[in-house]
């Protein structure tokens, strides 16, 4: 699993050398997916280990992460994977980093269509604004315009 992280082998490819399935190769990978998402901190945890650790300021910014054979068409006909910024289809999570730029904290993904500052309504800045508000606050690019102060 760590190869594919790495090297981003195919899974066909990682099951030949270690002498397994293609089947159980994806078996594998998203055993160990599920193992590393399972220690993967809530919002409100990251939200107060930064204030724990006393942090002057946190990020948040909306990323596609690339993907293919993605197909789900919304009421209007359009892909919804598909997005039109960045021209290709994948998967729109939100990420909320340290200043250094570690992320602390990530979405649940939303399809590429979606808008960051849809998704940031939706999974997080009902728990950034009393954050801002006790003194931790969040910087965000022109794409969460109009989220408020804080």
């Amino acid at each position: 699993m760590l190869r594919w992280f790495r090297d981003a082998n195919r899974v066909a490819a990682l099951g030949r050398d270690h002498g397994i399935s293609q089947a159980t190769a994806y078996r594998y990978l998203y055993e160990g997916i599920d193992v590393l998402a399972a220690q993967a901190p809530e919002l409100h945890e990251a939200l107060a280990a930064a204030r724990d650790e006393e942090l002057p300021y946190l990020t948040l910014d909306g990323t596609l992460i690339p993907a293919d054979r993605l197909a789900e068409r919304g009421d209007n006909g359009h892909h919804l994977w598909y997005s039109g910024k960045h021209k290709r289809f994948g998967g729109n999570i939100q990420v909320i980093a340290d200043p250094n730029g570690f992320p602390r904290w990530t979405s649940p993904v939303e399809p590429g269509s979606t808008h960051d500052i849809t998704a940031a309504r939706e999974y997080c800045l009902g728990a950034l604004y009393p954050a801002a508000a006790a003194g931790l606050p969040t910087l965000a690019d022109k794409g969460y315009q109009g989220a408020g102060i804080g």
